[in-house]
């Protein structure tokens, strides 16, 4: 019997985007890096994490993270067709082929110091993703 693979998505969490990085337990890492900041940045070395969320547990932990993430910063997650991105104080699912659904996000973004120059350009392909 072949037991099919819980639908999931994978998705990049900046330690550093975190008022408290305990927000982390219990999820599965599958790999961490570390890259460059943009210029300017606070932090000059961003703490990466590629993680896979199960896709039942997405809305409730992007409720959670957003509740816990400092502004200047967005964490993504996708899966086939779905684009989340969580800001500090709201989270957003999109059509990851429809920039057009993208808008209100962009908008929102730009509140929390998150510029379009950032949204507009968000990697959807999983291997794009770190």
């Amino acid at each position: 019997m072949v037991v099919e693979k819980s639908k999931a998505f994978l998705g990049v969490i900046i330690l550093e985007s975190l008022c408290d990085q305990s927000i982390m337990q219990g999820v599965t890492v599958l790999k961490e890096s570390d890259i460059q900041a943009p210029p300017d940045d606070p932090y000059p070395i961003w703490s990466c994490r590629l993680v896979r969320i199960l896709a039942t547990d997405m809305e409730p932990f992007a409720n959670r993270l957003a509740a816990n993430m400092k502004e200047d910063f967005y964490n993504h997650f996708v899966d086939d067709r779905t684009l989340v991105v969580v800001f500090k104080g709201r989270y957003f699912f999109l059509d990851k082929r429809d920039k057009t659904t993208w808008v209100d996000m962009i908008h929102y973004g730009e509140t929390v110091r998150v510029s379009s120059q950032w949204t507009t350009t968000i990697p959807v392909e999983e291997e794009t993703l770190l």
